[in-house]
């Protein structure tokens, strides 16, 4: 059936099981294949991440490429749209169905909680040079049992205001460090704080987000032109200042020149190589940040991480 072989093309196809057709979802990248897809009711939904649509072409014209979109829209008589909202069942949505979770049952804020059982989880945040009014702005709480004991929680809200992901990391260098849910991260972390008016930082992870003020966190994934944060940067257009590890050198190069391709003011803020944005003080970032260069596509190749 050539839509099955399109759809391979263009997707990282598992298997097919009596009209059922599985593949690694590319919306959440879940390590086991959970986007299913049938073909004959033109229906596709990922059973991890909820991501779904009514009508498959979707899937072809955001991640196959040109010649796959037109062999499809041959196949199926149908005229390219811009507007993808009407694939979506329902109402008019986004062009993917926002994603929203749930944080543990066992979450508990730390704002204003001077339980000794929570003590572990304000040290931490302490030696991190973290103080209450961090916990407050980013409503860091805490999980002393369950799957998550142990671990500080950062939710990440999106602009309704609804959980949309969290990062839990041990307070004790429990192994693994961070247990994160099995969800799309492609979304822009928290972005109900962001200030697009304003300058917005690019950082590796979310405490780096913590010390750097109107941020984001890359949750150290690679951003694509097609991923949810690529997409508001260039829709807000605000100036943007790239502050990634040192050893991320590649990824930042990468990262700005897809940015100056969309006409985005970009700045470089120079770290040093054995030091993070999150291990630094607010004030020693924004002083990192007051001496960032400007770059753009005549100069970005002169610009590399080193200590001053």
């Amino acid at each position: 059936m050539k839509k099955i072989k399109i759809l391979k093309q263009a997707l990282n196809h598992a298997y097919s099981n009596k009209g059922e057709h599985l593949f690694y979802c590319p919306f959440c990248d879940h390590h086991k294949p959970k986007l299913s897809v049938n073909v004959e009711k033109n229906v596709f939904k990922c059973w991890v991440c909820d991501t779904r649509g009514r009508d498959n072409y979707y899937l072809i014209k955001r991640f196959g490429n040109f010649n796959q979109q037109q062999e499809w829209l041959k196949l199926t008589n149908q005229t390219d749209i811009n507007d993808f909202e009407i694939m979506f069942s329902g109402s008019m949505q986004k062009d993917i169905v926002e994603q929203v979770i749930d944080l543990p049952d066992e979450y508990k804020s730390l704002v204003n909680n001077n339980s000794l059982s929570y003590t572990p989880a304000l040290n931490y945040l302490k030696k991190r040079g973290l103080e209450k009014e961090d916990i407050l702005k980013w409503r860091i709480g805490y999980c002393a049992s369950g799957e998550y004991a142990g671990r500080v929680i950062i939710p990440s809200f999106n602009e309704n205001g609804n959980v949309n992901y969290f990062v839990a990391r041990s307070c004790q260098d429990k192994f693994p460090r961070y247990k994160n849910p099995p969800v799309s991260r492609n979304i822009t972390f928290n972005e109900l704080s962001i200030d697009w008016e304003g300058d917005v930082i690019i950082v590796e992870g979310v405490f780096d987000a913590m010390k750097a003020g109107n941020a984001i966190p890359l949750l150290g994934s690679t951003l694509r032109e097609d991923s949810v944060l690529f997409q508001k940067l260039v829709e807000h257009s605000p100036t943007v200042y790239i502050a990634l590890d040192a050893d991320a050198e590649k990824k930042a190069s990468s990262l700005i020149q897809k940015l100056l391709s969309y006409g985005v003011e970009i700045f470089k803020i120079i770290l040093p190589k054995d030091k993070d944005v999150g291990d630094m003080t607010k004030e020693e970032f924004e002083t990192r940040k007051s001496n960032s260069h400007n770059v753009n596509n005549l100069n970005i190749i002169e610009f590399s991480y080193s200590m001053f």
